[in-house]
């Protein structure tokens, strides 16, 4: 009996023994499944933050809208002009709440042909610190004919198309003048010229 009781002692000691390493067994993959399946997360994370940055790069965020500035314009001043004329423009101080003025106003263009553009001479003076904008209106219908995008100090628009088809002849116009802020692009006056505007055949 005492060596039935110790055989017996033996088996359940090896039993507990092996129950504890069977049962380590089972913890050890455990933990590094763990382990893989936060290093796939995490690359997952790096590869979807490394799209989302290759997309922005190829598509940047769009600027909020604002002024839309002319393409066809001229760097400096509008041909034909005297010294004297020059001088007393650089000469004149242009404050912010005042606005030169500087435009053809007895435009012409062609109602028929290859090219029906206008000499509108439109000039933005290199003195003037603020950007312009123009638009041309009819005064018997009080239609919108001609507008300009902005255009920076220094730069003049010498010709360009009517907006709408016009049939020759002869229309008085108002040349609205906006004044706007060169950083801010905010609007901060207007001013008005009466002009001729005359469509040949």
């Amino acid at each position: 009996m005492p060596e039935d009781k110790a055989d017996n002692t033996v088996r359940n000691m090896a039993a507990e023994q092996g129950g504890g390493r069977k049962r380590r067994s089972v913890r050890s993959p455990s933990g590094r499944n763990v382990g893989a399946a936060f290093c796939l997360l995490l690359a997952a994370c790096l590869v979807a933050g490394a799209a989302c940055y290759a997309v922005r790069r190829r598509h940047p965020p769009e600027r909020p809208p604002g002024l839309v500035y002319e393409a066809n314009v001229v760097s400096g001043d509008i041909p034909g002009k005297s010294r004297e004329e020059r001088q007393r423009e650089l000469d004149s101080m242009v404050e912010e709440g005042m606005l030169n003025m500087s435009m053809n106003i007895t435009p012409f263009g062609n109602a028929s042909g290859g090219d029906n553009s206008v000499n509108w001479l439109i000039e933005n003076p290199s003195n003037q610190g603020k950007l312009i904008r123009v638009e041309v209106i009819r005064n018997d219908t009080g239609e919108k004919i001609f507008e300009t995008g902005a255009i920076r100090p220094g730069n003049y628009l010498e010709s360009a198309p009517p907006d709408v088809r016009l049939p020759a002849g002869e229309y008085p116009c108002t040349a609205v003048f906006l004044a706007y802020q060169e950083e801010s692009e905010a609007l901060i006056g207007q001013a008005a010229v009466e002009i001729r505007l005359t469509i040949q055949e």
